[in-house]
């Protein structure tokens, strides 16, 4: 009897070039359970045109040992099973009937609703909805530096950092850009205090009321002088800024066209086939 891999072999062959078998008269049969065959074009058929012999060796095997495996399982369950407990006739129309208005209802959806979200519209939804919004977190705006402790004007640095101007700011990237380890001006953009706390060498124990009375932090190592400024500060428990909150408040102003336009779609269905008298309910 031929092995699995000669077999396999020969569906290879198949699969890059022409066939020459005719499934069930001409094909020698890659597997039988019980009277149920799997055929080298079967094979051909779940294995990617383009695979190398290879993989497609692998491929053909594993779908192999699955079929026979599946095949096995659903003739147990035939026999085990009640007709009843085997009629999925219902199951699978009513499947058939939610994956047609799904499909319907997913192109209308492409094709009609309206995805863009002003600013106008965010910010309403924000003022009519901020407690909904409260942090987890503590969050900052401002610089972080890590510089070496070799580097030069680590005074004139300080007075950089610390003053936050935009001028000062403008020397404070020059000089980053020549002597800091890592440099980060976040003064734009809301960032989770504990990422910066986490790079720093010595622990703050209690950073609520540090961020309370504290807008510049400076720690060292043995090797590195760490520089931070806080701009601007929330901490947890407070509503968050509409610009941390945008894409959120976006994804539920979407949500709720989704939803609108749907039971609106399904009105429209509903009310036309009353007009077209396309239905009846019998009482």
């Amino acid at each position: 009897m031929r092995s699995i891999i000669s077999i396999i072999a020969l569906v290879l062959f198949m699969v890059q070039g022409c066939s020459l078998f005719v499934k069930n008269d001409l094909e020698e049969p890659v597997a039988r359970v019980f009277e149920n065959y799997l055929y080298p074009s079967d094979l051909g058929k779940v294995i990617p045109s383009g695979t190398n012999r290879q993989d497609s060796m692998l491929l053909a095997k594993r779908y192999t040992e699955t079929w026979v495996k599946d095949m096995l399982m659903q003739h147990r369950a035939e026999e085990s099973l009640s007709e009843e407990q085997m009629d999925f006739e219902t199951q699978i129309e009513e499947y058939h009937r939610s994956l047609l208005i799904y499909t319907y209802r997913q192109n209308l959806l492409q094709q009609k609703m309206d995805t863009l979200v002003s600013e106008r519209e965010i910010n309403s939804y924000y003022e009519e909805n901020s407690k909904n919004f409260v942090l987890n977190q503590n969050v900052i705006k401002g610089t972080f530096i890590k510089v070496p402790l070799s580097a030069p004007n680590q005074d004139q640095l300080r007075r950089w950092s610390w003053n936050n101007r935009e001028q000062d700011l403008d020397q404070l990237e020059k000089y980053c850009l020549s002597y800091a380890e890592k440099y980060s001006d976040f003064n734009d953009t809301w960032v989770d205090f504990s990422s910066i706390r986490e790079q720093l060498p010595r622990r703050i124990s209690n950073p609520v009321r540090y961020l309370n009375s504290y807008r510049n932090i400076e720690h060292s190592d043995s090797l590195f002088r760490y520089l931070v400024h806080i701009s601007a500060h929330l901490t947890e428990g407070k509503v968050a800024p509409v610009e941390m909150v945008s894409d959120d408040i976006t994804n539920i102003i979407l949500n709720k066209r989704k939803i609108k336009f749907i039971k609106d779609l399904e009105h429209r269905v509903y009310t036309d086939g009353v007009s077209r008298n396309q239905f009846e309910i019998y009482r």
